[in-house]
């Protein structure tokens, strides 16, 4: 037969797992794991924006880089230009200097966007650390404190369960204990009774009256073939 230590186990395991299930249907839990979640956006889009924001500044660099060498080149080109005196050479130096004016134009350009888009990015990074952070935070603090509360309520119910649990483990028989836990996994409750001669008490499926007598024979529980459940003659 299976021991009344398992079937009392069972009973308060069901009652645990019914106040955990309602604890995750609680209003404030489910809000808590959604602020959570857009908690975690916020801080991976913070942290796309800072490294932007330093990819923008290493474009800076090298922008300014190229607008100084862009300036020194044009410069020279203008000192060789006052000292050219040849039609042709002077064509020639007056195209180079041309190019090095579009360089500059194209450059400058580049500048432009690499400002503009840092100001972008600042105004979001603003927006998101002063703004949305902020408020997304105070809301998760204070579904947490309304959930704590509600977990509070039910904690010296949950305390006596798990006391009573314990007390009860000791006088279990383990491999019985074992199949218990495996199974609890997959459906619940593990261990049903017997219901008019030859029905799961968990499923509801009818069996064959020989076959429930020949498989409970000499230990009064079977394997329910329907559900998986174990079935014991009450």
């Amino acid at each position: 037969m299976i021991q009344q230590e398992m079937l009392k186990y069972q009973s308060l395991d069901t009652e645990l797992f019914k106040i955990e299930r309602d604890l995750r249907k609680n209003q404030y839990y489910i809000k808590r794991k959604e602020l959570k979640i857009s908690l975690q956006k916020c801080e991976e889009q913070i942290a796309r924006l800072e490294q932007k924001t330093v990819d923008l500044r290493n474009q800076l660099s090298v922008t300014n880089q190229t607008l100084q060498k862009i300036g020194e080149v044009i410069d020279e080109h203008n000192r060789e230009l006052a000292d050219i005196e040849d039609r042709d050479e002077l064509n020639y130096m007056s195209k180079k200097l041309a190019e090095q004016l579009d360089l500059l134009s194209a450059a400058e350009k580049d500048l432009k966007q690499i400002l503009a888009e840092g100001e972008e990015v600042s105004k979001t990074f603003e927006s998101i650390s002063k703004t949305q952070m902020p408020r997304l935070v105070s809301e998760y603090n204070k579904c947490n404190a309304q959930f704590d509360n509600a977990t509070q309520q039910v904690k010296p119910r949950v305390m006596e369960i798990k006391k009573q649990q314990a007390e009860l483990r000791k006088a279990i028989d383990p491999q019985l204990f074992d199949v218990y836990k495996k199974r609890a996994e997959q459906t619940r409750p593990v261990f049903v009774p017997l219901c008019d001669g030859n029905r799961c008490g968990g499923c509801r499926m009818d069996m064959p009256l020989a076959q429930v007598e020949s498989k409970m024979a000499g230990k009064d529980y079977m394997v329910c073939e329907h559900c998986g459940r174990i079935i014991y003659r009450v």
